[in-house]
């Protein structure tokens, strides 16, 4: 089984502290032959959930943000 590890930027600044953190993350996992992939969440409002249950019948979000591209990865 391989194994993949999905590292998570939450920092509006895309390739800032956070991401320098997540590289020597990923650099250790990488080492350890496991793939990685680094997700910047943006800096972009993303909406919160309002329970309509619609992603259950589209496969994604109505509020089309970034949450559809990250439930893609994930």
């Amino acid at each position: 089984m391989e194994l993949k590890v999905l590292l998570v930027n939450g920092s509006p600044h895309k390739e800032g502290c956070t991401y320098t953190a997540l590289c020597e993350v990923a650099d250790t996992l990488n080492h350890e032959n496991i793939e990685t992939e680094i997700f910047w969440i943006g800096n972009r409002p993303i909406g919160g959930c309002i329970a309509c249950l619609k992603c259950r019948e589209k496969g994604a979000c109505v509020f089309d943000d970034v949450v559809n591209h990250f439930r893609e990865k994930a």
